[in-house]
């Protein structure tokens, strides 16, 4: 597939010293990613293609219209992230474009699931509008699982097959998003059946998802359509699926950076081609800080990799993944997205280009973009069955006794995203379950903010919570209000604010919110650019940490009502084992 469309006739006379070009890029040692080389080399564009790469030295047969000298430091093509949601960052698709580019990422391939959990193609349509404000090749996919898993958990919309020929068929949407529903591949159901359909009779890429996935199911998996996974945790896990003619995206995100393991999986195989780059969840504060595709190349060459290795699979790699022809590389036809470093390592670049245009220099954003105000999301955050702090108490079944065994949530080896179940005795006063001297536990309540469901409450040992509450509307996949807390009244305080400002996250004590990070777009997004949002994120870590006494990410939030990971989950609708997809009791009932 080609990303831009140019005249061929136009681009050949360029080469062919017929026409001028728009630009020389001159003074740069090129990095090839077709043969690894390292050589002095002018690269001339015309309409944003590359026509010819000329060996340092050989004179052009017509003057360019611009040149800029790189100042003898390297050229690289730019980064393809391969797997992005850019709601995790916390920004609007034109804030994250305008600090992305900036650290050298000119593709991204994203998928809006998140926002497409809470406003349908409401959603994906402000998506893909507000990503073309900015420079930034912004390419989407069509979300798969929304919801994640039907029946086990409520959300703002539902795609089923028709949806998803919808968004095909939209400008800048170029295949499937991951395919999370693993098992419903695996046994053949027939609404994802469908929807990877809709994906195959377009010949559109089809991206997997397939966490803990092996052996006669991942064959099965693999030949359902899914072709590419950025799940593995372990070696084994990559090599397996490398072996099985998988392409594997190397990930280090802001929730999980199982990198070191990956790299095991690749030791000592001959080649790399089916091996990419992704980021998955990156929020601002680590945006900010260290980029995304350029910090995982940062962290894979301190890790041994050889760097040209490692762009390789951030440039070429990623764009054949995709079946992208004219991405991924500084050679004749291919885009001119290039950057020019002066090292190998995945700092900041110095210049970026995208199309032949200087859209960053020195860190800052330079391109001019469309400045038309955006049409804000409505506020999506609707909790009609939450009124008071009595909404937020666990109550013991009809007959119990003044004890009761319960089933709570706890951390995996400590994992806080993946949960196992375990029974403790907890009292039972006047109906209600007590934790109060029990302070290594929590409550959590997952409720509905659609306006068409309920909630649930369980008991969790998973965040170290001391008193008060911490609240989010930015929950994995659907999106619904999510508070962890010690005490009802802080829960609904948090549910209060959050109805009010339309979503985000927020700590209270003792009944009062002490902290906010206000989300208004769609309940998962601010408004603020990427060192505004930074700032808030910071702030509310440390409000988090202060309450957990101990280090906390806001991210370690987002995914705990996540059904698609292995293990047991908390939605709406109840206590869920996700890898039978089946309701689990909280409350023991052998005796």
């Amino acid at each position: 597939m080609k990303i831009q469309k140019n005249d061929r006739s136009r681009l050949i006379a360029a080469a062919m010293g017929r026409i001028p070009c728009d630009l020389t890029v001159k003074n740069i040692r090129l990095v090839n990613v077709f043969t690894g080389e390292i050589y002095p080399a002018e690269v001339d564009i015309l309409d944003g293609s590359i026509v010819r790469v000329r060996q340092a030295g050989e004179k052009a047969p017509l003057e360019s219209g611009g040149v800029y000298d790189g100042g003898g430091n390297f050229l690289i093509p730019g980064f393809i992230d391969t797997h992005v949601h850019i709601e995790s960052s916390m920004m609007i698709p034109e804030n994250f474009g305008r600090a992305v580019v900036c650290w050298g990422t000119t593709t991204v391939c994203t998928d809006p699931h998140e926002i497409g959990n809470v406003m349908g193609m409401d959603g994906i349509k402000f998506m893909l509008e507000n990503g073309r404000k900015t420079a930034l090749r912004h390419l989407v996919l069509a979300p798969s699982c929304v919801p994640a898993v039907p029946g086990l958990e409520s959300s703002g919309a539902v795609f089923k097959a028709g949806d998803i020929a919808e968004i095909l068929d939209m400008d800048d949407v170029v295949g499937i998003a991951e395919i999370m529903d693993f098992v419903g591949v695996i046994n053949d159901d027939e609404r994802i059946h469908d929807i990877i359909d809709e994906g195959i009779k377009r010949d559109m890429f089809l991206q997997g998802h397939a966490p803990h996935v092996g052996g006669k199911e991942l064959a099965a998996y693999i030949i359902g359509g899914p072709k590419s996974d950025h799940e593995s945790t372990n070696a084994a896990e990559v090599r397996e699926k490398l072996r099985n003619g998988m392409h594997v995206n190397l990930r280090s995100s802001s929730i999980v950076d199982a990198l070191k393991e990956q790299m095991d999986g690749i030791s000592g195989q001959k080649w790399h081609d089916n091996v990419s780059i992704c980021s998955d969840d990156i929020h601002a504060k680590d945006l900010l800080t260290s980029g995304n595709i350029n910090s995982v190349i940062r962290k894979l060459v301190k890790n041994g990799l050889d760097p040209i290795e490692a762009i390789k699979m951030a440039t070429i790699n990623a764009a054949k993944e995709y079946k992208f022809d004219d991405l991924g590389a500084v050679a004749p036809g291919y885009a001119a997205d290039m950057q020019i470093v002066s090292s190998l390592d995945g700092e900041k670049p110095m210049a970026v280009f995208i199309g032949g245009r200087l859209v960053a220099e020195n860190g800052k954003y330079m391109a001019q973009d469309d400045e038309t105000p955006i049409d804000m999301p409505k506020n999506t955050v609707n909790m009609p069955q939450i009124t008071s702090p009595d909404d937020f108490v666990l109550r013991a079944p009809e007959g119990c006794g003044d004890r009761e065994r319960i089933r709570i949530l706890t951390r995996n080896g400590g994992n806080t995203a993946i949960k196992e179940g375990r029974f403790v005795e907890l009292p039972v006063k006047d109906g209600r379950v007590s934790i109060e001297d029990e302070p290594g536990l929590q409550f959590v309540c997952v409720a509905n903010r659609y306006g068409t469901g309920d909630k649930n409450i369980a008991v969790m040992d998973c965040f170290d919570l001391k008193e008060g509450a911490m609240a989010t509307t930015v929950s994995h996949d659907s999106h619904n209000f999510t508070v962890f807390y010690r005490d009802e009244k802080s829960a609904y305080a948090c549910a209060e604010h959050l109805k009010k400002v339309g979503g985000g996250m927020c700590a209270a004590k003792n009944g009062k919110v002490i902290g906010s990070l206000d989300l208004p777009a769609a309940g998962l997004m601010s408004l603020k650019d990427c060192e505004g949002v930074s700032g808030d994120i910071e702030r509310m870590e440390e409000v988090f940490r202060d309450m957990c006494g101990k280090d906390f990410y806001l991210l370690m939030l987002v995914v705990f009502s996540l059904p698609v990971l292995p293990g047991l989950t908390l939605t709406d609708k109840g206590m869920i084992d996700d890898l039978t997809q089946t309701f689990v009791d909280m409350f023991d009932t052998s005796e």
